[in-house]
């Protein structure tokens, strides 16, 4: 059903002020499948024997029902904006809204933009403490593409958080993939981080349950990449003519057999490397992005990495390692020297690590799962790809074992 606004103005007789005028009052009425009413106080004060009900202006042409007429003209064609900027944002409007957002009141309203500002600026706060400043990055990258998104589609610069539903979030998610022409991780991240403050508002009690309740986001089926056994020997068997490319592949490779990742491997320091009963040398890291303890025994190829590196870092950390971009520029080149063609990622040390070094070998997947420092054992899941070699090898104990049957028998 079609929305009906009205404004019916009327003067407030029984006000009359000893200068003769009366205040102007006004009564939005909303027509719909729920219908709504409400008055409100125009803030214009009217000659009782100028005023004409039936036009809802004064009649005649003094200098007074002039400049009256011009206030009303200006006032109702406020109103009419107002009521299609709401109604742009949401099918489901009140007269109350329109009476608030005319009178100014819909700045106190909880918007989705102000929201979500909050909610960076408390994070700020917290990095260095329990928050990394890279995670803050991206919830700004997020916050402006919802800004950009709110100013193309709904030609205003915020919306209260309460006209968020589902059909928002679609259209969002669209506009990410079809105007911005993300990819549909990208997209999938910015979404989470949309729904995280949803999830602040529902816990504020702002709206009674999140917009992404029954929502769903294309999820493509990812491909796990990781390094081959004879792609990982070529990497570990070529030597470089400059110590960057070298450093670079033995960064790499100390996250290959270790499973630790980029930001937990550039914070190590000797702190972290204890020797326990078994008299060998473990790691001990708390991982920076889950918290989760991590305890990893050091393989000799690790060992030696360290003992390559030691001593270069005067502040207590055992590696010099640089900026992500510079390692991740480094070992896209080294491998390629390696002539390793498929897309490389500096992550890819994990899974390899997973994959090809712990699984590939006998290790079980609750162990992999604690070195790798996951909080859950279906992450490492994700990591656990069947190889060759871990075929063959099942495959060669599965013989065997059906030889010593036959030999029984």
């Amino acid at each position: 059903m079609k929305t009906e606004f009205k404004v019916l103005l009327y003067l407030k007789r029984n006000g009359q002020g000893k200068d003769g005028l009366c205040p102007l009052m006004g009564r939005i009425m909303i027509k719909a499948t729920g219908n709504s009413t409400t008055q409100f106080g125009c803030k214009i004060r009217v000659d009782p024997k100028l005023w004409n009900a039936t036009s809802q202006r004064c009649t005649g042409k003094s200098r007074m029902a002039i400049a009256t007429n011009r206030a009303i003209d200006k006032m109702m064609l406020l109103l009419q904006r107002r009521y299609s900027e709401l109604a742009e944002i949401s099918d489901d409007i009140t007269a109350t809204q329109i009476r608030d957002a005319f009178q100014g009141m819909a700045e106190k309203q909880v918007t989705l933009l102000g929201l979500f500002r909050e909610h960076n600026e408390e994070y700020a706060l917290r990095v260095g403490v329990n928050r990394a400043a890279n995670t803050l990055y991206l919830y700004w990258h997020t916050f402006h593409f919802v800004e950009e998104f709110i100013k193309v589609r709904y030609k205003v610069s915020d919306i209260p958080f309460k006209a968020l539903d589902e059909s928002f979030v679609e259209a969002f998610e669209l506009y990410l993939r079809i105007d911005r022409k993300f990819q549909a991780g990208t997209s999938i991240g910015h979404i989470q981080r949309l729904k995280h403050i949803a999830r602040i508002a529902v816990s504020r009690a702002i709206v009674p349950f999140s917009p992404f309740k029954d929502f769903s986001p294309m999820k493509p089926k990812q491909k796990q990449r990781f390094l081959t056994r004879e792609e990982l020997d070529r990497l570990m068997g070529t030597t470089f003519d400059t110590p960057n490319r070298n450093f670079t592949r033995d960064m790499f490779l100390f996250s290959v057999f270790t499973g630790i990742c980029y930001c937990d491997m550039r914070n190590l320091t000797e702190e972290n490397i204890h020797t326990y009963f078994d008299e060998h040398e473990w790691i001990n890291i708390n991982r920076q992005k889950t918290g989760v303890v991590s305890n990893i025994r050091l393989l000799d190829i690790a060992k030696r990495i360290i003992d390559k590196y030691r001593g270069l870092c005067g502040n207590g950390r055992i590696f010099p390692v640089p900026h992500y971009n510079t390692c991740l520029a480094g070992i896209r080149s080294v491998a390629k020297r390696c002539g390793i063609t498929k897309h490389i990622t500096w992550h890819q040390s994990r899974h390899t690590a997973a994959t090809t070094v712990f699984l590939s070998n006998g290790v079980p997947i609750e162990t992999v799962s604690s070195m790798l420092g996951h909080k859950s054992i279906k992450t490492t899941q994700i990591y656990a790809k069947i190889t060759k070699e871990k075929l063959n090898q099942d495959m060669e104990n599965l013989a065997a074992r059906l030889n010593g049957i036959e030999e029984f028998a």
